[in-house]
């Protein structure tokens, strides 16, 4: 499993759904022999076990078949990622989990929280304690993620503190004595990743408190800040997106209390503005345009790309935006919420992850789109109710079709004034 997520560009992702085999009851044969299997003594058993449970759970949709064994599954994968010897079954033990929570189905939300709150102490013990860097990363990302499927409010707090507490503190407390400097900035990339995604479960959907927010916003503004200027480029890259994803979000939640009293972006701007605003620009234009011939011409090509789309965000409010053919039909993800946890669920699925956007309700949940849209390639199936359409969407597709209609009237407007005038 990589230590980096996949480049991430706007663009129209021409991918075709993966096709898998086995539609019959192969697979959920496999799936529960492979369940079996992780109680076996033998190190390398459990570790093709778990193999085959990442396969099999990212390429099915397996709601119903693990049912009645989500909590005997979960203690195993506990006992897996808490074994010591093989550094190799803990880290597959963290992806197993993920994709565990992913395939929960209709889950109640006591039983979600009760098997939550069963593996939360073994992964946060084993991101500070483990002696390898994969299983440190992999269970970053596996809190991260298992927590916007399943944690309270508290509990994402809880968990977005943890990992920035590994952030400030460059691992103080993480047991990254042994790890070599790019390891280091492996776990501080993945640290950022996983900061991101619990930023964006606090405070992307939901009643939000702009204080509360801005509060969040200059604690960890000037870290990231400190990180745009590391010498690793994922770590830059890491950053740099994060810092997008905050301004992102400040700006909507924060136009939005504006709106309800005066449309009057002028508020947000005197009121919210960070300190350092002008300082982070010339940070983030300069990453935007870097020629250092210290990185290899791919690797500028791709920063470059990615610090051109987060100025665009930060300096004018412009979302990028990633689609995805599903199906015959294509999805759009616009905004970096939606962008960074569709490559953050990307990273532990793979392939698998075009299947559970057509089948899990919980992916349908995350990004707002209705299922009739990818489950059929009928041209005429977009014409129900608009209204319901709207309150579908995620905040950032509300601002930025209240933003469209903006420019639209002042066009109108200023077309009209010129007939007046000739």
């Amino acid at each position: 499993m990589p230590t980096r997520y996949s480049k991430r560009t706007s663009r129209k992702d021409q991918e075709e759904d993966s096709t898998f085999e086995d539609s019959g009851v192969g697979w959920i044969n496999r799936l529960n022999q492979a369940i079996d299997d992780l109680q076996v003594n033998r190190t390398s058993v459990r570790e093709e076990s778990l193999v085959s449970i990442i396969n099999e759970l990212s390429r099915h949709y397996a709601a119903e078949p693990l049912q009645r064994r989500n909590e005997e599954l979960l203690t195993l994968l506990r006992r897996s990622l808490s074994k010591p010897g093989s550094a190799k079954e803990s880290a597959l033990a963290a992806q197993a989990i993920t994709i565990n929570f992913i395939s929960h189905g209709e889950l109640g939300l006591s039983d979600q929280d009760e098997l939550y709150q069963q593996i939360l102490p073994a992964l946060k013990n084993a991101a500070k304690n483990a002696n390898d860097i994969l299983v440190k990363c992999n269970c970053l990302h596996t809190l991260a993620l298992i927590t916007l499927i399943a944690g309270s409010d508290i509990d994402t707090q809880f968990a977005r503190d943890f990992v920035f507490d590994l952030i400030e503190t460059d691992g103080q407390d993480f047991n990254t004595e042994e790890l070599s400097s790019q390891h280091t900035d492996q776990l501080m990339c993945m640290g950022l990743r996983a900061y991101g995604i619990l930023f964006i479960a606090t405070f992307y959907e939901g009643v939000v408190d702009p204080n509360v927010l801005w509060e969040e916003v200059e604690k960890v503004m000037p870290m990231h800040e400190l990180l745009l200027e590391s010498g690793d480029k994922d770590v830059r890259t890491a950053a740099g997106e994060n810092v997008a994803v905050i301004f992102e979000i400040l700006r909507i939640i924060i136009k939005s209390e504006d709106d309800e009293e005066q449309d009057d972006d002028e508020v947000y701007k005197n009121d919210y503005q960070y300190d350092n605003m002008d300082e982070l620009i010339h940070t983030l234009r300069e990453l935007s345009v870097e020629s250092s011939r210290r990185q290899s011409k791919s690797s500028r090509a791709e920063q470059k790309s990615i610090f051109r789309d987060i100025i665009k965000s930060v300096e004018d409010g412009v979302p990028p935006i990633e689609e995805l053919k599903i199906s015959g039909r294509i999805i759009s993800f616009r905004g970096w919420s939606k962008i960074l946890l569709l490559n953050a669920f990307r990273y532990i699925m793979g392939q698998g992850l075009h299947l559970h956007l057509r089948a899990n309700d919980l992916f349908r949940q995350i990004f707002r789109y209705r299922a009739s849209y990818i489950q059929t390639t009928d041209n005429n199936d977009d014409s129900g109710d608009e209204t319901d359409k709207f309150n579908r969407m995620s905040k950032v597709d509300r601002q930025y079709l209240y933003d469209e209609s903006k420019k639209m009237r002042s066009k109108q407007l200023r077309d009209a004034r010129n007939r007046k005038m000739s």
